[in-house]
């Protein structure tokens, strides 16, 4: 047995230097031929996304250069912006910035005419009746003479809203909403001191009162359509227009666009909003839009979503600064032939600082450019075909040597463990033969030598001898059924035979066994069963299997039941015994060859592990099936269901 396992020892340790080893040193290479190509694809990746990034930041330059020079030459920055990428212009004067709605119009003379010292007295007259003395009327008629004898129309549009204000203090609704209507039909480039458009004052009041609603938000959206540098105080004043229009107006009326207008005024107001910061912030900023040695510099703004960038100064001008939305020229790029197949994927700018990102180049301060991974980063990121090979190689390889492995361990155990039962089986085997050898010899040389001259002696020594050698033929029989069983040539005689007579003379041959013991047999047997095609010696032989295991494991009781019973088609033998019992993992056991339930019992127990597995051989060779039923310390029951009705 030690021999044995030192074999099995050195033929796990051939398995492991023949194949595990290599398949070892193979796991190692392909993990460095994967780590280096991983090395090479980041190389490629990065040198591709270099190139990417240079591209893109060409053609990103060329037009935020293009929108640039285009806004700076227009006559006005109070005009508006010409391209829509732009969200922001201004004037830098001693390092600060003037905001489009602070710089002053070329044409001045409509709102200072408010200032002229005639139109200013009368103005205060009229507001002294109206406001401290209460005095409505007259207050009314002072507006009207102003309104006749101003020069301007934007005298008149003034005059006529506080003449309105007047009309409505006075209860005369009518006539102040007519005046209101009057004024919102006048042009947004009439407007009060504060670049407030005449008619948006009368909007307010009109949204107030809930008439006039649909000429109200055209007017709204006309205004908003036409000017991207209204002042925050005007801005203000159309979200608060445009949420009153919505309180009151019907939102299934097909012609309300209100809150289309609140949307686009909000949006206006946000960048209003980030424009004062801007504004605040400028100085800190003017050392990334200035240098030396780059004229046009394009810098970052909050998370890059605003380019920034100074216009060279030409002599009697002042430097303008242009904000562009970063977004917005890049989907502009994206729609553009020339620059649509090199950013066709999502591009975006990073604020330097917030990680990752490519270097845009000596144009570009604060700002890092980023992609998606189907442009330039893919070669970094996809498995190639190659590495996939590889790692699919790897995996049949492990996956077979642990397959492999896995095979040779049970191999190995199964052979160990037959190799021990082999080894109980001889050492039983002997045992099992040794005894009725020796009583046999024992016996006989008693009465060779004449030793008892007792008839009734000799006759029982003539007994023994018989009942030994029927063991000893049992056990050899069993010993030669299953060497055949296991080189398949186990025929069975298959006869109309009577299943009582088989019981009976199976009962009959254990007679001696069980008296010698002090046995008591109970035979029970159903008479009117057919006869049925079996090999009568191999139901005998099963049955005196299951007898001499009851004998064997009965313990303590002496009480043994064979049984022969019809259940519907099919004929039943029980052997019952009040024994020792078998654990329930252990019952599937006991029928695989040369296996022994490890107990201490059993160590006392002489046998060979082969009589269950010859009973269940037999019984299936019949087509039938073979039952347990057993408890630990209450005994089992043993059945064999054979069919009544078998095809000859």
């Amino acid at each position: 047995m030690a021999k044995k396992s030192r074999n099995y020892r050195k033929q796990i340790l051939l398995f492991l230097l023949i194949f595990v080893l290599p398949c070892v040193v193979l796991v190692i290479l392909s993990f460095r031929m994967i780590s280096q190509e991983r090395e090479l694809a980041e190389k490629r990746a990065s040198d591709e996304r270099r190139r990417i990034t240079v591209e893109i930041s060409q053609y990103l330059f060329n037009r935020l250069e293009t929108i640039k020079n285009q806004e700076i030459s227009a006559e006005s920055l109070s005009d508006g912006p010409k391209n829509p990428e732009v969200v922001l212009m201004g004037h830098v004067e001693d390092n600060q910035l003037k905001l489009p709605w602070e710089i002053r119009p070329a044409d001045e003379s409509g709102f200072l005419s408010l200032n002229q010292r005639d139109f200013t007295q009368k103005i205060q007259q009229a507001e002294n009746e109206e406001l401290v003395n209460k005095n409505f009327s007259r207050a009314s008629q002072i507006y009207r003479q102003i309104l006749k004898t101003s020069a301007t129309r934007t005298q008149r549009g003034y005059a006529q809203l506080l003449l309105a204000r007047v009309m409505k203090k006075s209860s005369q609704i009518e006539e102040a909403i007519s005046l209101y209507n009057n004024i919102l039909a006048l042009p947004s480039n009439i407007f009060d001191e504060f670049r407030i458009p005449f008619f948006l004052y009368a909007a307010g009041r009109l949204a107030d009162n809930t008439v006039s609603l649909k000429e109200v938000a055209e007017r709204v959206r006309e205004r908003l359509n036409e000017s991207r540098w209204m002042s925050p105080t005007e801005a203000y004043m159309i979200r608060e227009i445009c949420e009153k229009l919505i309180e009151t107006m019907n939102d299934s009326d097909p012609t309300d666009n209100t809150k289309e207008n609140l949307l686009l005024v909000q949006k206006n107001i946000s960048i209003i909003e980030q424009a004062l910061i801007l504004q605040r912030e400028f100085p800190s900023l003017l050392r990334n839009l200035r240098s030396e040695q780059q004229e046009n510099i394009w810098s970052a703004y909050g998370d890059a979503d605003w380019l920034l960038s100074l216009s060279t100064s030409s002599p009697g001008t002042l430097p303008a600064l242009i904000a562009v939305d970063a977004p917005d020229v890049l989907e502009t790029l994206k729609i553009d032939r020339n620059s649509a197949s090199v950013i066709s994927s999502d591009v975006r700018l990073l604020a330097e600082g917030t990680g990752g990102g490519e270097y845009m180049g000596p144009n570009f301060r604060g700002i890092r450019m980023t992609f998606s991974e189907n442009q330039g980063n893919a070669l970094g990121k996809q498995w190639s075909l190659q590495r996939s090979f590889y790692l699919l190689t790897l995996l049949l390889v492990i996956t077979v040597t642990f397959f492999g492995a896995y095979l040779l361990w049970r191999d190995v155990r199964r052979e160990l463990r037959l190799a021990e039962m082999r080894s109980q089986f001889v050492s039983s085997v002997s045992h099992e033969l040794k005894t009725p050898l020796t009583s046999i010899r024992m016996f006989a040389e008693t009465l060779r030598l004449g030793r008892s001259k007792d008839k009734a002696m000799q006759d029982e020594y003539l007994d023994t001898i018989v009942n030994e050698s029927q063991r000893l033929t049992r056990l050899l029989n069993d010993v030669l059924d299953f060497s055949k069983i296991e080189k398949g040539n186990r025929v069975y005689k298959m006869e109309l035979s009577s299943l009582p007579e088989i019981i009976r003379t199976a009962a009959r041959t254990m007679e001696y066994p069980l008296s010698q013991q002090d046995f008591k047999l109970f035979v029970r047997i159903e008479e009117e069963m057919p006869d049925i095609r079996v090999d009568g010696d191999a139901i005998e032989q099963a049955v005196l299997n299951l007898l001499g295991n009851a004998i064997k494991y009965s313990g303590d009781s002496r009480d043994i039941e064979l049984k022969l019973e019809k259940k519907d088609d099919q004929a039943v033998i029980h052997v019952v015994d009040r024994g020792i019992g078998i654990d329930p993992h252990e019952q599937k056991k006991i029928f695989d060859k040369f296996y022994r339930v490890p107990s201490a019992e059993n160590e006392r127990t002489a046998g060979t592990g082969l009589g269950l597995s010859l009973v269940a051989h037999i019984v299936e060779a019949h087509g039938g099936r073979l039952n347990i039923e057993s408890t630990k310390g209450q005994g089992s029951v043993f059945s064999i269901y054979l069919p009544i009705k078998r095809v000859s």
